[in-house]
């Protein structure tokens, strides 16, 4: 069994565990976070340590049970390189005491108290829980900007006669897409599809335009119903167009992609049916790849 032994905490002691985070070896640090441990320290040394995780490459996520999240820094770096957010109300997880896990240290603190433990099965534990708890969460809102490096706007629905059309604009897509209406991008991506038979079988096709160079690119993915075995999601090709032809001198596909086609999937199975998940709400995204505005508004 882990001693777990509490401590009166002094500024000194939360100061010194923070800075022990800037110097991770995993470059990871997962955080259960308490808002009004925000205020302790002097604004200054605040912000050297944020300016040190952005020099040292950290990557931090943090869970909170605020649902909206106030600018907290004037480093934007730091914000936008480094963080990642995640809010669960209090009915399914209340967070009473901060609690930090980076290598094998877990340190579990308020105003008053700390306790540090070194141990690498309970470490590896903490962030078991951490991963279950942070898939359960939602995007807080933010009272600051966040612009990820690299994102999606909100996505678009088309018509294709009866086909579905789902479109993710990537966040650069302005630099190929930024003169065409809505109209105009639907009879683009509608010349693809009609011009070539693959797809005359597809239940849905997402579609996700973005650009290469000034190019416009898009990468038409075609769903069809699974004859094998429906329970493990339906049978998936893709095929990269540039300026409306095939274009082979590309690997697929980003990891954002890849996260987007996963969202899509979880909320297909937890639809009843086709027509349920296409008429349905679309993904809630995670904030590090939806930048929340219109494609054609922004």
């Amino acid at each position: 069994m882990i001693p777990i032994t509490f401590q009166k905490a002094t500024p000194e002691d939360l100061y010194e565990i923070t800075l022990r985070e800037t110097q991770t070896k995993s470059k990871q640090v997962y955080i259960m976070e308490l808002w009004e441990m925000s205020d302790l320290f002097d604004k200054k040394q605040v912000e050297d340590l944020r300016s040190t995780f952005v020099k040292n490459g950290i990557r931090v996520k943090q869970i909170t049970n605020i649902s909206s999240l106030e600018k907290f820094t004037e480093n934007n770096q730091f914000v936008n390189e480094v963080m990642s957010f995640r809010y669960l109300p209090k009915e399914v997880f209340h967070i009473k005491k901060e609690l930090v896990i980076f290598d094998d240290i877990v340190a579990i603190y308020d105003t008053e108290k700390i306790c540090i433990i070194e141990n690498s099965d309970f470490a590896s534990m903490q962030k078991s829980l951490f991963e279950t708890l942070w898939e359960q969460g939602n995007s807080p809102g933010l009272e600051f900007e966040y612009i990820p490096n690299h994102s999606f706007y909100n996505d678009i629905d088309y018509f294709h006669n009866d086909l579905q059309i789902i479109v993710w604009p990537d966040a650069e897509a302005w630099d190929a897409y930024w003169n065409i209406s809505k109209k105009v991008l639907w009879e683009y991506l509608s010349s693809i599809i009609s011009s070539d038979s693959d797809f005359s079988d597809a239940a849905y096709i997402i579609v996700f335009i973005w650009s290469l160079g000034g190019a416009k690119m898009a990468d038409v993915w075609k769903f069809i119903e699974n004859p094998v075995d429906d329970r493990s999601g339906p049978l998936s090709d893709v095929r990269v167009y540039k300026e409306g032809k095939i274009y082979g001198d590309i690997w697929l596909a980003s990891g954002n992609t890849l996260l987007v086609l996963g969202h899509e999937e979880k909320l297909r199975r937890q639809s009843k049916d086709l027509k349920d998940y296409l008429n349905g709400p679309r993904p809630n995204l995670p904030l590090e790849v939806m930048n929340g505005q219109d494609f054609f508004n922004s």
